[in-house]
């Protein structure tokens, strides 16, 4: 249920000049607009994944990928848990190893479980990255798939390093079990590891990516991976109901979506990192993790959501400028947790702009809630 407050802020959202909020947005009607002028260019839609916009796009997702075919689909919360019950099938096993704050786990209301007819087996601590000392203890024969974020979103944006993520591969590898890589930001990792998107990529079995986050698309995911294996997702996607006549509006704005903003995505990281660390110097700011590694990071604020929240829309209505994310959850302290998903708007000002707002607005709250 949306609130007066969550209205309010939305609408500031929108109205701001300056925002830190990833991209710059369009209207619904602006990006029908370019979208229709993108179309001009296609000489048919697709039709139940079939035709030249669709085909190119995926042929397109794949060499991107390091892969040998790609899948465009409607949602990751359909891409991961199908990818993980072919690997499985394969294998004749049904356990998927996950971190305790996956995405499937935490907000997909268990449906690879319920639906896909797979068992979470949960892998690490919540609070800290998954590392290749976590799976001494697992219970490896029941698995059949393993699932690795990458970044991991609800613990600030954190990765393994390059050498422990490659020994995670190898114990999976070792014992028969799939690898399966929760991509939605992967768009982040080249700048971190300094390798490109296809070297990452090919320690995995299968890739998904989503093309409506980072890469500012109106929704959809691809999954990547062997053309056997996407053969057979296919497949899954019909039984599933994902294979949808025409996709071309999704198709055009995630073409859209990558001609603007991947070729700025090492930049964010890096201007990420600096960002977070200058925000963190403020008082009541705490930032997860210490030294950002993609382009996002976590700021726990000392002020509860509803006033901090308050807080940032009359600051964005009195000098435009959007200076943080609402609130997207409270910490064991009771403070407020906003995340920072750097793109091209952030980049647009440098650092000490972003200081300097986030430290007025924050001094028009009272030191304590």
């Amino acid at each position: 249920m949306t609130t007066n407050s969550d209205s309010a802020y939305q609408r500031a959202a929108r109205n701001a000049r300056w925002s830190i909020l990833r991209h710059p947005q369009r209207t619904m009607a602006e990006t029908l607009r370019l979208l229709a002028t993108r179309a001009e260019q296609e000489t048919a839609p697709d039709v139940y994944g079939k035709g030249d916009l669709i085909e190119r796009f995926e042929q397109r997702m794949a060499t991107l990928l390091g892969k040998p075919a790609a899948l465009f689909l409607p949602s990751g919360t359909l891409a991961q848990p199908m990818a993980l019950r072919i690997h499985c099938d394969q294998r004749e096993k049904w356990g998927v190893g996950l971190h305790p704050t996956s995405h499937l786990v935490l907000h997909e209301h268990d449906g690879y479980e319920q639906l896909w007819q797979l068992k979470g087996q949960l892998l690490g601590v919540r609070d800290r990255v998954l590392s290749h000392a976590d799976l001494r203890n697992v219970n490896a024969d029941a698995l059949g798939a393993l699932l690795l974020e990458l970044p991991m979103r609800e613990i600030g944006g954190q990765l393994p390093s390059w050498d422990d993520l490659k020994a995670q591969v190898a114990w999976a590898r070792e014992r028969g079990i799939a690898v399966h890589f929760d991509g939605a930001r992967l768009w982040h990792c080249p700048a971190y590891y300094q390798r490109s998107l296809a070297e990452i990529s090919a320690l995995a079995d299968s890739v998904y990516v989503s093309l409506y986050k980072d890469m500012a698309g109106i929704a959809g995911a691809v999954l990547a991976g062997e053309s056997d294996f996407i053969a057979k997702a296919r497949i899954w996607n019909r039984r599933a109901g994902g294979n949808l006549i025409s996709f071309y509006p999704y198709l055009l704005a995630a073409e859209q979506g990558l001609d603007d903003n991947l070729a700025s995505m090492d930049a964010a990281v890096v201007y990420a990192r600096e960002l977070g660390l200058a925000l963190a110097d403020l008082p009541g700011v705490e930032l997860v993790p210490t030294t950002p590694q993609a382009a996002m990071f976590h700021l726990h604020i000392a002020h509860g959501p509803e006033h901090l929240t308050d807080a940032i829309t009359r600051y964005a209505g009195q000098h435009n400028v959007l200076v943080l994310a609402k609130p997207r959850d409270t910490d064991a302290k009771g403070r407020s947790v906003c995340e920072i998903s750097v793109g091209r708007n952030a980049l647009a000002q440098p650092v000490a702009f972003w200081r300097e707002h986030l430290a007025a607005c924050l001094a028009t709250l009272k030191a304590s809630d």
